[in-house]
Parts: structure tokens; C-alpha cells; sequence
């Protein structure tokens, strides 16, 4: 359908612009030259049983008669078309602010909700914020986090005005909106609600680069599946060139990706060109349009760390992703050619996947875990995996994805080669308000004594004291140690939540009620203590570092954790792959491409687990990936033993962690895992039925790998389990 917009002039913001509007006209059914359209084009599918001729000569040249219209007018609902029309997200916040209203003027005041919308005054208004300040406990009695910053109250004022707004179909009056900014300083000072805005850091190129490494070298955080990890990298190598928010790149489908070979203009090889699609932005005011961002490879790219097509290329090969059933490998790559007078080469993608999504969740299953078909990675979970890798590389700063929109933000506005209209495009602002106001660093990134004396900006040290990876130290705390935890038993509140705790009856519901406290306050505490020991950690080991020069005693030995697990093969293959040095040839650079994407392909597949209990290997295997231990092997000892002679024998190791130890390579460190035994039969009874049996839906046929058997349902399993192994459930 043909678009009609008005065009947004500087001075314009957000609130200022209405949503496109669709042309009630279609190009291809309408005659531009101003000829009426042929009647035989007309839908006439409401009236099947009249011919084309009645129709025009009853109605008109309508499908409908007067009639239609005219009660269709009386009986129209407008309600459902006036105010504004937002987000999801945006009404939660206003559904969340609307309910607290109703509670206030309902439990507080004694008063209809929509008769105080209607006699409002700055005296109710101040007591409504005053009375959301000293909520403690929300909805079902949990406790609330409370508000810490004096932003946080504003962006609750501001939600609340659109609410007003909802609800009496009018704006708060201008003289009020500007009375309850005095208010809103008032409150936040009686309070004590800090003023200090998040830190708007930039995470550089060389700071990601670091982030990337991290995240595929670490031991100190698992994933439940390889894949996972993979796909932990490929988010911040798709959101640090397009600097769009988290959520759209999160929303990522199959459909949404374009993959072709295209001729360098320059001259050159070949080159993989990536396209990617972000629909899903922002859609305060309407929906956005939709923004395609282009990647070209990289030849002679001196780290593949940094290559999103090494990463989208591994997830396309482990998936299977390309409707050219033949192109199952990367080195086939390296043979396709472009059609001669053909610019570009299109690898499509399988039409069955253009709307799963890239980026989901593992699930649990019998013996492991899979890619789930529908259910999604969320903005949290991504966020908390970015959190935990920056804690582990030592960064002072709280580490979020949003570093890497700032760092786009900064990046296009200093960049030759992006206008301002472009960079708003691409970061969805209707104007450069929004750049100024929030994105661009409050920490100046330039180094203004070099302007002003006309020297040569030292630009790369300028670049380094002001992203976020400044004070990255590999010493600075990750965890709290053994007597840092213990010390929290000694707070007063939880001590006094224990000994109530010791006084009720185990499993009551006021023992769990305080059980749940306990934990959460404990949680909380350590979260807080971990916290300000990061927070004071950086001036008292400059301090300590200082003496000790001072001294001549030298800076002190780095403590090592013993508690890390060490890599495993298939971690080692893919950091090996991935920080292969260049090549000289071009034959040697196609070479250490494929060599990456396909360990990234065969990390997709193992399972991690946690990394002190017992993980899980996948969930299907098919029958020729299990090898036969030979007489001797400990596995094939542990495979004998999960078999009874008699119906009262009780083994101890589990027969499905063993046949899942089956498909394993001999030498990988998680067949001694699995084939360990408990301590007595009933330990595996709970393994058994809290590791494989919770975890089998309705629907599936489970597999017992050692009896190479497909068992109906859950309960052939547990007969399977106690008759054949000796496994009670």
C-alpha cells in the first residue's frame, strides 16, 4: 500500500508525530490516469449469488447498499479509537501507575478514582507520589524495590500525565504540570532520592573485543547449551554496528536475515554480504519503519572475534538454514561464483523459518537440553549474561548492552560518512534532541587541551579513559569469598527471621512465608556487600599498590582461584579457531573462515550444564554417534552395572546419563560425570525423577540409549526403569 507522511522539521519531537497513515488506495487496482477501474476487478465475494450487473444497478456500483453505511455510522465505538496507542511495554507502566491511582484514592481518600481525575490539585497529587514513596509491599504482599533516583519519580510523573490523559480524554492542565516540578524536587529531596543518572560509558570496539573473548574463553559462566554462548556473542556483534535497541535485535527471525555473495566493485574476491531487517523498534506513536543494515565481509580481517558473518554463518549451517538443500557446509562457499553481468549471488534462506526466531531459549527435555520452537531469549536474561562476563573481565562499571548504542551513537555523529538525518534514522529519534539529551557522553570524548593549543588530539588514549573498559583490572573481585558470605548471618534482621524461622512447624505456610524472606533478604545482602566491595575495591588497591612500590616489595601475586573448571576440548577448539592468525593467502583466509564457523557448528551442540553439578548431554542421538566401550573401559563397566539380574537389584548409576555418555567422544571430561555412581539408590531415585522424568512431556517417546529402545510414553518408561535397570520412581 502507498504511504502518505508528512515531513518532521527540526524543532519536532516524539510527541509531535502522528502515526503513518495507510492511502485507502491501492496503486495496483487503481487507474492513476483517471479511468474508473474495470468492474471485473471489484471483490464481489459478499455477494455471490447476484451477478456483477444487478449489483452495480441495486447498490450503485458498490458491494454495499446505503443502508450499510449509514447504521454502520450510528453504531461505530469510538472509544476504542481515541487517545494514543502504545506499546506494550508502555502499558504495563500505565496500567502499573493507573492501579496505584485507584488504591490510593480508594484505601486513602474514600473517593471515586475518576472524581479525583476530575477535581485533581497540586495538595492530592503530592500526597499520591508522597503515598507511592512509603509503598512497601505491592501486589500479593511482595515487597517492593522501592525508589532509588530522582529520575525514576519523574519518569513515574510523566506516566502518570499520560494516564490522566487516558482516562478524562484531555491534557493536565499547563499551570499544574509546571506546580509539580517544584513538587516532584520537594519530594525527591525529603526522601533522599539520588540525582545521579546512569553512566552513559561507551563500550568501544576494543572493549567489545575483550567482551567477546571473555564470553568465549570463560569457565566462570555456563550456559545451558553451546549455542547459547554462541549467540551471546552474535547479539552484541549485530547491536554494536546497527546501535539499535536491545529488544529489536532480540526479535530477530530467520526471515529477517539476507545472505548473498556479492562482487566487490573494487575489484578483489568475492565477498558475503550480510542484510538484516529490524522491524520490531520502538513503536511509541505508531510503528517505525522498518531499517536494513548492511555487512560486508571482512577479507584479511585481523580477528575473527569480531566477524559477525563467522557467527551468523554458524548458526545458519547448525540450523540448516539455507533453501539450497546441498549447501550444508562452509567450505562450499569458497566454490560458488556469481552469474558473469550479475552483481550479487543470493543464498536464501528455508521459507519454513522465516518466522522462528535467531535468538530462544534451551529447554529441558529426558536426558538434556534443546533449542525450544517458540520460546525467546528475553531482554533480562541477555542483559544478566552481559552483566556477569563484565564483572568477570574486571569492569568497574556495570556493564549493559545500552554501552553499545551509546558507542554507535557517539561513533556516527563523529563519522564523515554519516549524516545526522542518517544517524537519527538509525537510532529511531525523530530529531537530535534525544542524541544530545541522553546518548551523547557526558564524559567528553576529546581531548579539548590539544584543540584549543591546535595539537594533535591524543584521540586513542582520549577513546580509552572514557569507555567503559578505563578501569578493567582482572584482580577486581567477581564473588564474594567464604567469610563474606558467612558474615551475613550475622545481620540483625536475619538472625532475628532465623529464630522465628527454628520456632514453626517445618513446612507450614508461615514456615515457608519466612523461609522465602529469609532467602530473599540474604540474596539482597550479598548482592549489597559484593556490591560496595566492588565499589571500594578500586581506590584501596591503588592504595595497597602504592605502598607496596613505595616499599620496594612489588605489587602482590594474583591470586588463583583452583575452584575454575578448565576448558573443555570443545571450548578450546572454538577460542583456537576463532584466534587463528591471519593468512597470507587468500586460499589461507577462506581456510580459517570455515575452520571458525565450523567449530562455532559443533559448539552449538554441547550442553554445559552448571559448573559444579552434573550436566546433561543432548537430547537425540542417533544410533551410529554411540561408540561400543571395549571390556575394561570404565564405561563399559558403568554400562554393565545399569542392567539387574533380578527384580529387587538396586544399582546406583543412572542408565540414561549413561547412554548419554555413549555419544560422547572418549576422551570428553563429561563421560567420568556421568557414569559416576550415587551414594545410595534412593540419591538416584531424586536424580531420576528430578533430572529426567520432570522434564518429559506428554507427548514424547522418550529413548533408552544403553537398550537401543524407543518407550511409548512417560509410564513405559518408569516400568522400563524399574524392570530392566533396577531405577525406582
Amino acid at each position: 500500500m502507498a504511504r502518505h507522511r508528512r515531513s518532521l522539521d527540526a524543532g519536532e519531537s516524539d510527541s509531535d508525530f502522528s502515526p503513518e497513515i495507510e492511502s485507502c488506495f491501492n496503486e495496483e487496482e487503481v487507474d492513476l490516469s483517471g479511468e474508473e477501474t474495470e468492474t471485473t476487478d471489484v471483490d464481489l465475494q459478499d455477494n455471490d449469488d447476484l451477478d456483477i450487473e444487478d449489483q452495480i444497478q441495486l447498490f450503485g456500483g458498490n458491494i454495499h447498499p446505503p443502508e450499510y453505511y449509514r447504521r454502520g455510522i450510528e453504531e461505530f465505538n469510538e472509544s476504542s479509537f481515541v487517545g494514543e496507542d502504545y506499546s506494550p511495554g508502555s502499558t504495563i507502566l500505565l496500567d502499573a501507575i493507573e492501579l496505584q491511582w485507584q488504591q490510593f484514592c480508594n484505601e486513602v481518600l474514600s473517593r471515586d478514582p475518576h472524581a479525583c481525575f476530575e477535581s485533581i490539585s497540586v495538595g492530592i497529587l503530592y500526597k499520591f507520589f508522597e503515598w507511592r514513596l512509603n509503598q512497601k509491599a505491592g501486589k500479593d504482599g511482595r515487597k517492593l524495590r522501592g525508589t532509588t533516583k530522582s529520575s525514576s519519580l519523574g519518569t513515574a510523573w510523566k506516566v502518570f500525565r499520560l494516564v490522566y490523559e487516558r482516562a478524562v480524554g484531555a491534557k493536565l492542565d499547563t499551570k499544574l504540570n509546571r506546580n509539580m516540578h517544584k513538587v516532584l524536587r520537594e519530594l525527591a529531596k525529603k526522601h533522599a532520592l539520588s540525582d545521579q543518572k546512569r553512566a552513559n560509558r561507551c563500550m568501544t570496539i576494543n572493549d567489545l573485543k575483550e567482551q567477546i573473548e571473555t564470553t568465549l574463553n570463560t569457565t566462570r559462566k555456563s550456559f545451558d547449551l553451546g549455542e547459547h554462548r554462541i549467540l551471546a556473542v552474535l547479539f552484541l556483534l549485530l547491536l554494536a554496528p546497527a546501535g539499535s535497541r536491545p529488544t529489536s535485535i532480540l526479535r530477530l527471525r530467520f526471515g529477517d536475515i539476507r545472505v548473498a555473495l556479492a562482487r566487490d566493485p573494487e575489484g578483489g574476491p568475492h565477498k558475503i554480504l550480510i542484510r538484516f531487517t529490524l522491524e520490531f523498534t520502538k513503536s511509541y506513536l505508531g510503528t517505525k519503519d522498518a531499517k536494513t543494515f548492511t555487512i560486508p565481509e571482512m577479507m584479511f580481517d585481523p580477528s575473527l572475534l569480531l566477524s559477525p558473518h563467522a557467527f551468523l554463518l554458524g548458526i545458519l549451517f547448525r540450523h540448516q538454514a539455507f533453501r539450497a538443500s546441498h549447501l550444508t557446509s562452509p567450505r562450499q562457499l569458497d566454490e560458488l561464483d556469481i552469474h558473469p553481468g550479475e552483481r550479487e549471488l543470493s543464498l536464501p534462506l528455508r521459507n519454513d523459518l522465516k518466522e522462528v526466531r535467531i535468538f530462544r531459549r534451551a529447554v529441558k527435555t529426558l536426558t538434556g537440553y534443546e533449542m525450544s520452537a517458540t520460546k525467546t531469549i528475553t531482554n533480562g536474561m541477555i542483559a544478566s549474561w552481559i552483566k556477569r562476563v563484565g564483572e568477570i573481565m574486571g569492569l568497574q562499571y556495570e556493564t549493559i548492552p545500552y554501552s553499545l548504542r551509546y558507542n554507535a551513537a557517539n561513533e556516527f555523529d563523529q563519522s564523515p560518512n554519516m549524516s545526522e538525518a542518517l544517524r537519527n534514522l538509525s537510532l529511531d529519534h525523530a530529531n537530535s534532541v534525544p542524541f544530545q539529551k541522553h546518548y551523547l557522553g557526558r564524559i567528553v570524548r576529546a581531548d579539548p587541551w590539544a584543540i584549543i593549543r591546535r595539537e594533535k588530539p591524543q584521540q586513542a588514549l582520549i577513546d580509552q579513559a572514557c569507555s567503559i573498559g578505563h578501569s578493567m583490572s582482572k584482580r577486581r573481585p567477581t564473588g564474594l569469598t567464604a567469610e563474606q558470605t558467612a558474615s551475613v548471618v550475622s545481620d540483625p534482621h536475619v538472625r532475628r527471621l532465623t529464630i522465628q524461622l527454628r520456632k514453626l512447624r517445618p513446612r507450614s505456610e508461615r514456615h515457608k512465608k519466612i523461609q522465602r524472606e529469609l532467602r530473599s533478604l540474604k540474596q539482597k545482602l550479598k548482592r549489597e556487600l559484593k556490591q560496595k566491595i566492588r565499589d571500594d575495591w578500586t581506590d584501596e588497591q591503588a592504595v595497597d599498590d602504592i605502598e607496596r612500590q613505595l616499599q620496594g616489595i612489588g605489587f602482590a601475586e594474583p591470586m588463583v582461584d583452583d575452584a575454575i573448571r578448565p576448558q573443555r576440548p570443545a571450548q578450546k577448539l572454538l577460542v583456537k579457531a576463532l584466534t587463528a592468525p591471519v593468512g597470507d593467502t587468500l586460499e589461507g583466509q577462506y581456510q580459517r573462515r570455515d575452520n571458525a564457523i565450523e567449530a562455532i557448528v559443533a559448539y552449538c551442540s554441547v550442553e554445559e550444564g552448571p559448573t559444579v553439578r552434573r550436566c546433561i548431554s543432548s537430547t537425540t542421538v542417533s544410533r551410529e554417534n554411540i561408540h561400543e566401550p571395549s571390556e575394561g573401559d570404565p564405561l563399559f563397566l558403568a554400562t554393565v552395572s545399569v542392567f539387574v539380574d533380578n527384580p529387587k537389584e538396586r544399582p546406583r548409576r543412572c542408565f540414561l546419563c549413561v547412554g548419554a555418555a555413549l555419544s560422547l567422544p572418549r576422551d570428553d571430561p563429561r563421560v567420568e560425570d556421568k557414569i559416576g555412581e550415587f551414594y545410595t539408590p534412593g540419591d538416584l531415585s531424586k536424580h531420576f525423577r528430578r533430572r529426567h522424568l520432570s522434564k518429559l512431556r506428554d507427548n514424547d517417546r522418550p529413548v533408552c540409549q544403553v537398550c537401543d529402545m524407543t518407550l511409548s510414553h512417560k509410564m513405559h518408561l518408569q516400568k522400563h526403569a524399574i524392570v530392566v535397570h533396577g531405577t525406582v520412581s
